[in-house]
C-alpha cells in the first residue's frame, strides 16, 4: 500500500503557503553574507538528494513512544530512502521511500529528488495524529504546521556521525504554543519539532525528533524519533 498519495501535493500546497507568508521579507544584496539559511530554505530548497548518484540508499530509524495506551500505540519501522531513474526521463533522478514495521511494508512517493522527503512523511504523520487525538480539523492543523513552517527558529549545532563531529543546522518549532484553541489541543500545545540538517551527512537530514510534554514537563507523553542508520553508495557496474 503506498502512503498518502496526497504527499507531494502537500508538499507543494505547503510551499505556497510558506512563500505567501513570507511577502515582504527582507531582500539582502547580491553578494551578500547569509549567516544562516532561513527555514524554508534550509526545510525545501537546499537540494541534498541532487548530490547522491542514482541508486544511493539512505536509511533512518522510526521510533514513536506514547506514555498511555489513548494516546494510540508504541511502535519502530525502518525507513529506505532510494534515488531512482524518473520513469518518463532515465537521465532524472526520483526519490522513493519503503517504511517497513515488522513484516508489513508500505512506501510514499514518488518525490523530486532534491530536499529529503522524509520530513514530510513525518509532518503528514504529524497532521494525522494530531487530527485524531484533538477529534479537530486536518486543514487547521495542517495550515498551523505550514505558518510554524515559515518562522521556524534556525540556529548552528553540532552532532556525532560515524564518530566524527560534524557542523550542521538545528529547525526548532512549537506550532500550537500560542494556539487560540488550547482547550481542544489540551496536551498538545507544547508539541515541539527539531529537525537537524548538514550537508556531510547522506541526504541531509540526521535526525528529526517530535515531544509532547506532561504538564510538568517531567517526562514526554508522546515522542517520535527519526535517525540517520547508515547509507549505500549504488553498485559499481
Amino acid at each position: 500500500m503506498r502512503l498518502m498519495s496526497r504527499l507531494p501535493l502537500y508538499r507543494h500546497t505547503l510551499r505556497l503557503a510558506v512563500a505567501a507568508v513570507l511577502v515582504g521579507a527582507v531582500v539582502l544584496p547580491a553578494g551578500a553574507a547569509i549567516a544562516q539559511p532561513d527555514p524554508v530554505e534550509l526545510f525545501f530548497e537546499t537540494p541534498y538528494l541532487a548530490k547522491l548518484p542514482d541508486g544511493s540508499q539512505v536509511s533512518y530509524t522510526y521510533a514513536h513512544t506514547t506514555a498511555r495506551k489513548d494516546l494510540g500505540d508504541s511502535f519502530d519501522e525502518s525507513m529506505q530512502l532510494t534515488l531512482v531513474p524518473a520513469p518518463e526521463d532515465a537521465a532524472k533522478q526520483i526519490a522513493k521511500v519503503d517504511i517497513r514495521r515488522g513484516e508489513a511494508e508500505q512506501g510514499a512517493g514518488p518525490f523530486p529528488a532534491l530536499s529529503n522527503p522524509l520530513t514530510l512523511v513525518l509532518l503528514e504523520r504529524e497532521a494525522k495524529e494530531i487530527t485524531e487525538l484533538s477529534k479537530g480539523s486536518p486543514y487547521y492543523i495542517r495550515n498551523r504546521l505550514r505558518e510554524a513552517l515559515a518562522t521556524a527558529k534556525v540556529e548552528p549545532a553540532t552532532f556525532d556521525y560515524k564518530g566524527k563531529t560534524i557542523t550542521g543546522w538545528k529547525m526548532i518549532m512549537t506550532p500550537f504554543a500560542e494556539d487560540p484553541h488550547k482547550q481542544q489541543l489540551a496536551e498538545l500545545i507544547n508539541r515541539r519539532y527539531e529537525f537537524l540538517f548538514s550537508d556531510e551527512v547522506p541526504g541531509g537530514l540526521y535526525a528529526a525528533r517530535v515531544a509532547t510534554p506532561q504538564a510538568d514537563g517531567k517526562a514526554n507523553l508522546i515522542e517520535t524519533r527519526l535517525t540517520i542508520d547508515g547509507a549505500a553508495a549504488p553498485a559499481t557496474k
